[in-house]
């Protein structure tokens, strides 16, 4: 099966005398595509779906410091106004904030166990694989007219790829309290020496509490497109694809670097350089990103067929017609 374009159509033949010309009817059939071009959407559902899991898991870390903060503020403001020697109400203080916060550890896990954290990441990573596995399907159809084999990319094929980021995201998503609470062990701790009263403090406790909520939502954003940029690699590297086109969302959240390799193919084995505008001039980071391989990046990889080696599994009706 021989593979031209002419023109707006995609030809396949079985003819592969001149494909410089436009082959006749008889042997011959056209598959329209799209003028746009084709295109794969981002797995918007799953990231939706990953952000209300992080999002319950920050509520029940909230729910436990709402419960133990009063206990280390009252400490706080105790140890704040002693008379006796700075150094041993720094100690006391100390002690105390450890035991709450070991509490608030141990609360957690148990919410945590009863959450079933690392179930929901499973299902979140089987949305991202059957987003990507029907998105696959589609620019298979519109690029090439052919139906893939339903049964082809089963279980086995992503397996390796989404035990390793389910096991990975799990442990992101339980590192997050307990880089928070070393943090506002340390906002606690760090006031206390420098003088600042129980109200300064309380109110970097809230911006620090804010700051991990908002990384709990980044990350959901910047995992979903990981997994998704993997699987994709993977699918198009099985049917043959070397390159692809890098596809951006094409919104104004699209960063300058993006923005500029929209359009541009690349090989699978050599991404592009990441690079950032400053007052004087483009910085290279020396990072090398594939689509959606970039912190919080929503690209695609687009695949770039070639005619001559595209090895994709066609659905036997399918085959038969060809």
């Amino acid at each position: 099966m021989i593979f031209h374009w002419w023109g707006d159509d995609l030809w396949i033949t079985n003819n592969t005398s001149n494909p410089s010309r436009k082959p006749s009817r008889t042997d011959l059939r056209a598959v329209k595509r799209s003028k746009a071009g084709p295109y794969l959407n981002y797995p918007t559902s799953a990231e939706r779906e990953f952000r209300r899991v992080t999002g319950g898991y920050i509520r029940l870390l909230q729910q436990c410091l709402r419960d133990h903060l009063p206990a280390i503020m009252d400490g706080y403001k105790s140890e704040y106004h002693r008379k006796d020697a700075r150094f041993d109400a720094s100690q006391e203080l100390e002690s105390k904030v450890h035991e709450e916060l070991l509490q608030v550890a141990a609360e957690l896990e148990q919410k945590l166990a009863a959450y079933g954290l690392d179930r929901l990441v499973e299902k979140i990573a089987k949305l991202t694989e059957t987003h990507s596995l029907r998105e696959w399907k589609r620019v298979c159809k519109d690029t090439l007219g052919i139906d893939l084999l339903s049964d082809y990319y089963n279980a086995d094929f992503y397996e390796e790829a989404i035990r390793r980021w389910v096991s990975e995201n799990v442990q992101m998503i339980k590192s997050i309290p307990n880089e928070t609470l070393g943090e506002m062990r340390e906002i606690i701790l760090d006031g206390f020496k420098k003088g600042k009263t129980a109200t300064d403090i309380s109110k970097e406790l809230q911006k620090s509490y804010g700051i991990t909520k908002r990384k709990a939502q980044s990350l959901a954003r910047d995992q979903i497109a990981t997994l998704n940029a993997e699987i994709s690699e993977l699918q198009q590297r099985d049917a043959g694809c070397t390159k692809y086109k890098w596809s951006t969302s094409k919104d104004r959240r699209v960063r300058d670097c993006h923005r500029e390799l929209d359009g541009k193919i690349f090989s699978w084995d050599n991404p592009p350089e990441m690079w950032y505008e400053t007052k004087a001039g483009r910085v290279y980071t020396g990072r090398r990103c594939h689509p959606g391989q970039d912190f919080l990046c929503r690209c695609c990889a687009i695949p770039v067929f070639d005619f001559d080696t595209v090895d994709v599994p066609i659905s036997g009706e399918r085959e038969k017609g060809v």
